[in-house]
């Protein structure tokens, strides 16, 4: 059974971790630049992680046999150290955008390696809509990348990655109401740690693109999403909704609201993400409560 003590217990070590190490971090290494603080979130949501699967006790053995192993121990990395090559600056935009692409190329089939998606029985024809499923998945996961990533070019603050983490959290939920409870508990480090590398730079008081910590924030909401469609019992509606929620921050970036205090923008931001959530949630709430009430 789910333990409430526990997932909060991960989530405030999480939180505190990440803050720490970013803030930490930057003490070091003065002056505190931008490429600096980028690298700092990047290296605290990765520490951020540790720790909080460390507190949930998640046993991960390599080589990883399931997709959440796999999710936790091969992609998410992968994205934080494609993250780091392209955080910087002599790395031409090109290049990053390039390892990015072959990562958002690569993870569904590296989920899906092994499962009876790629390897049960089936005509060509199967094998051709897994191809196209896995292709589809991966134009999904670099388009939410780029457009997020655009959008803090244009426009950065700390509503992006808070977005994020608040879609992430509720993707856990959801997909622990669907079934899969340890694939919904991995969410929590991941959410924390955003949120307290988010916090970190709010203290630092200086107003930079996370483009890292948005790239793993992606990743890792789509590697939760896509375990919890093929391994839960997530349905594809939820699944896409709680991917494409976060781009509703690009409502923001009409004339009329653009130049508003950065404040009221931010949290109209949060505000237009938390709706489509909310739904999510409400209805995931009442479809476990209709098939766990005969056996409650």
């Amino acid at each position: 059974m789910p333990d409430p003590k526990l997932y909060l217990l991960a989530m405030a070590s999480s939180v505190i971790a990440s803050l720490l190490l970013v803030l930490v971090t930057l003490a070091v290494a003065r002056p505190a630049s931008a490429t600096r603080l980028n690298i700092a979130s990047i290296l605290g949501i990765g520490f951020g992680l540790v720790v909080g699967y460390n507190v949930l006790s998640l046993r991960l053995a390599w080589p990883p046999a399931n997709g959440l192993a796999r999710l936790l121990l091969i992609i998410v990395p992968s994205a934080i150290g494609v993250e780091l090559i392209a955080g910087f600056p002599y790395i031409p935009r090109s290049v990053a955008w390039l390892m990015r692409i072959c990562l958002a190329a690569a993870a569904p089939r590296i989920l899906l390696h092994g499962s009876v998606y790629l390897n049960g029985p089936g005509s060509d024809l199967d094998r051709w809509q897994s191809a196209a499923q896995l292709v589809l998945c991966s134009i999904l996961l670099i388009g939410v990348w780029r457009l997020l990533t655009l959008l803090s070019e244009r426009s950065p603050g700390i509503s992006i990655p808070l977005a994020l983490a608040m879609t992430a959290q509720s993707a856990g939920l959801t997909i622990m109401m669907a079934g899969y409870i340890k694939g919904g508990a991995a969410t929590i480090p991941l959410a924390a740690a955003l949120v307290g590398t988010t916090v970190a730079t709010e203290l630092m008081r200086m107003r930079t693109r996370l483009l890292g910590t948005i790239g793993i924030g992606v990743v890792g909401l789509f590697g939760i999403l896509f375990i919890g469609r093929f391994f839960g019992r997530l349905s594809t509606v939820c699944a896409l909704t709680l991917l494409l929620a976060p781009l509703l921050l690009w409502v923001t970036e009409m004339p009329m609201l653009r130049h508003r205090k950065s404040w009221l923008v931010g949290s109209l931001r949060l505000l237009l993400v938390a709706i489509p959530l909310a739904v999510v949630l409400v209805l995931a709430k009442q479809d476990f409560y209709l098939k766990m009430a005969p056996l409650l």
